[in-house]
């Protein structure tokens, strides 16, 4: 799934080589906006009461009707351009703050289907309309459980599942699995992790692969994420645009001793009146040079 904003590409490249996916899309708490209204009682004369009553009788449909009006506020279609000068473009649909399909310019689908407030499966399609693999989701006392990932190729051997445990201080740790298709037995397979959150935003990401170490640190702004009221996404835990707000600054380390590797990548923002970007601009390594990427969201 393309999206937009922060993805950690050298991770996601590296399971994809390995069929292996910590899926996210990305965690974390979007979900409607919460309006706490405190009342104080007043002892005046009923006359005053009554009328500071239908005050705030009155501002509170105002805070309703403004509270529905923003968690109503979705990506509609976004726009990625690259520095050599190509582009993606993904059309979004939505049944209330269901998302139910992520199209491309060449026609590549990708569809959701919830139960309940839960997104339990992800249809990724070719332009022809030919399904190409599936991920099922489970849950667990409202937190993500499982991911299971199955090509639809029938002559694939394996699927692959990454199983969730979700730790009292907050942090989320992973382990990734190949099963056969046709007995079900898994063997560990791949990457274990942790996820480590912060005021709802996945602040790091510490991955171990085959006896290699890699982290990645983001920094936030204090701006709503553009998936911020797609229902139940916040819950997929892998992608930090599932996080709250938006990355910064992403701070990525590889190696051990003296063979360690830091690279960095820094994102900046336009925003709207209602502080949801609308412009994003990727500022990252690319060899000796840095290239950007900049991404257009319309809502």
């Amino acid at each position: 799934m393309y999206f937009f904003g922060p993805k950690i590409y050298f991770k996601k490249a590296y399971y994809d080589t390995f069929k292996i996916y910590i899926d996210i899309f990305f965690l974390l708490n979007y979900g409607d906006l919460f309006f706490n209204l405190k009342i104080k009682t007043m002892k005046k004369l009923l006359y005053l009461f009554a009328a500071s009553l239908l005050v705030f009788t009155s501002c509170s449909k105002d805070d309703n009707d403004s509270s529905n009006s923003t968690s109503s506020i979705l990506p509609k279609k976004v726009t990625t351009t690259y520095s050599g000068g190509d582009s993606d473009v993904q059309n979004i649909v939505y049944n209330g703050n269901k998302i139910v399909t992520s199209t491309d310019q060449d026609g590549y689908v990708i569809k959701y289907t919830y139960t309940g407030e839960f997104i339990t499966k992800v249809e990724e399609f070719d332009k022809d309309g030919k399904l190409d693999k599936t991920t099922d989701y489970t849950y667990l006392n409202g937190k993500l459980n499982t991911s299971v990932e199955k090509s639809a190729d029938p002559t694939a051997t394996y699927y692959y599942e990454t199983k969730f445990m979700h730790n009292a201080d907050g942090t989320v740790f992973y382990e990734n699995f190949r099963g056969l298709i046709l007995t079900g037995v898994e063997q560990e397979y791949g990457a274990t992790g942790k996820y480590t959150f912060k005021d709802q935003n996945l602040v790091k990401l510490e991955v171990s692969y085959y006896g290699n170490e890699y982290s990645y640190v983001y920094e936030y702004d204090t701006k709503n994420n553009p998936l911020k009221n797609v229902l139940g996404y916040n819950l997929l835990l892998e992608d930090e645009n599932a996080s709250v707000n938006n990355v910064l600054k992403e701070t990525s380390t590889s190696g051990s001793g003296a063979k360690i590797s830091t690279s960095t990548t820094t994102y900046s923002y336009k925003y709207d009146a209602n502080n949801y970007p609308t412009e994003t601009v990727k500022s990252y390594p690319s060899g000796t040079s840095v290239a950007t990427q900049t991404t257009q969201i319309v809502y």
